[in-house]
């Protein structure tokens, strides 16, 4: 049984068979997890390090982000730039969340048929979905990039911070359990 988002970047901070086991897997990403990386700069280096695949439909949701002229529409301009570096498939919806949108529900059945952990910061998706698949928030990235070297502790705790502000999530769950761990490294 897949464990909750919190156990994995428990696992995943302590652990560096997990680490290494999850750095050298592909990883399929939402529009969440493209938005939140690419908002602190570190998509690309995210994507030099892991193979990252999507769908068509969490692209499509990129698109629509992009015609807006706010934050979220540049964000989104930005990583439909680095669309040639990770994978675009299409799944059919064979399962079915009640509470997600569609582009949800192709998301976790890609990761259903492929056997691979899904990156989202939609809270209620991990919520449904962690009994059946591994699922991760995106700011597990700043603990495998500090694991891997690619960032410094300091580093990484600026860059949730920045996040956290970008994101507007104040003293959530994704923040609090990222900052828990990052201190603790």
């Amino acid at each position: 049984m897949a464990k909750s988002s919190e156990n994995y970047i428990l696992d995943m901070s302590v652990n560096r068979k997990a680490i290494s086991e999850h750095a050298q897997k592909s990883m399929i990403f939402d529009t969440s997890a493209f938005i939140s990386l690419e908002s602190i700069n570190i998509l690309e280096l995210v994507l030099s390090v892991f193979s990252i695949i999507t769908t068509n439909s969490a692209i499509k949701e990129l698109e629509e982000f992009a015609k807006h002229g706010d934050k979220y529409g540049r964000i989104a301009k930005n990583v439909l730039k680095h669309k040639s570096k990770f994978t675009i498939e299409s799944c059919e919806i064979t399962e079915s969340i009640e509470y997600v949108e569609s582009t949800d529900n192709e998301l976790y059945n890609l990761s259903l048929k492929k056997k691979l952990p899904l990156v989202t910061d939609e809270t209620k998706l991990v919520h449904h979905a962690r009994h059946k698949i591994d699922v991760y928030f995106s700011p597990v990235f700043l603990i495998l990039l500090l694991k891997s070297g690619h960032l410094s502790k300091q580093k990484a705790l600026e860059l949730l911070e920045e996040l956290r502000n970008i994101r507007n999530w104040r003293n959530n769950m994704i923040y609090l359990i990222t900052k828990n761990q990052l201190e603790n490294l």
